[in-house]
């Protein structure tokens, strides 16, 4: 956690502290014991919404067809908290495995690798500490089912935050928020310190590139993905 902490605060330190100490493993546990803890709980928050929205009718049948809906809804809800900006952890994986073989490092430090990439994530607590905050902070006075979904997402660090016309965002701009904005180009910043660690601390435009890329692949993967994967987790379809 100290790491997590200090490489918000000092990011160049704390690339250059794990790129020389790494301890991957003990990153992996903490990030995802506390990315998991704070995304779980802004739970009572969402399933109250859920009740409010999705609660019985007293009719038998409608109640039938609402309680499936339900249990759809509170599978995404479950899954979209404990998995933190999937677009972001892809490109985790991408780059600690696009790094090894452009570093050319000796097998000894692909521990570093992993430990600087898996830092490099540590704007996403910011993200889920945010989340958290406007769940429970937010007014939602006349809600719908999908605000149990969407209630941690008005945490918002991209494009949507120039939206000021009536009515719903258009989907491409909130599709555009939610890759391209402060926290992703945090741990962009982060991931290009960690490379120019890795490489002798010499700025190279590569340092940038690499991580860009893997970022740019993480993104059209998980576009793709995202009609196959939400039916499944709905269980529709």
């Amino acid at each position: 956690m100290r790491s997590l902490a200090a490489v918000l605060v000092d990011p160049r330190g704390g690339m250059r502290t794990v790129a020389e100490r790494p301890r991957p493993w003990a990153l992996v546990v903490s990030l995802g014991a506390f990315l998991v803890a704070l995304g779980l709980a802004t739970l009572p928050r969402q399933l109250a919404l859920l009740d409010r929205t999705m609660g019985a009718t007293g009719d038998p049948l409608l109640d039938a067809q609402t309680e499936l809906l339900r249990s759809g809804v509170l599978r995404l809800i479950v899954a979209d908290r404990l998995v933190a900006s999937p677009t972001l952890l892809v490109a985790a994986l991408f780059l600690a495995l696009a790094a090894e073989p452009v570093l050319m490092l000796a097998r000894q430090r692909q521990p570093a690798i992993w430990a600087v990439v898996l830092l490099g994530l540590a704007p996403l607590l910011v993200q889920r500490v945010g989340e958290l905050a406007i769940t429970y902070v937010a007014a939602i006075a006349d809600p719908v089912a999908g605000d149990a979904v969407t209630a941690p997402h008005r945490f918002v660090t991209g494009p949507l935050l120039l939206w000021r016309g009536e009515g719903p965002a258009p989907g491409w701009l909130e599709l555009l928020s939610r890759r391209v904005n402060l926290i992703v180009l945090w741990c962009l910043a982060l991931w290009s310190l960690g490379m120019q660690q890795l490489d002798g601390g010499r700025w190279q435009l590569w340092h940038a590139a690499l991580p860009a890329a893997c970022l740019a692949a993480a993104g059209l993967l998980t576009w793709m993905l995202w009609p196959i994967v939400l039916p499944l987790v709905l269980g529709v379809g």
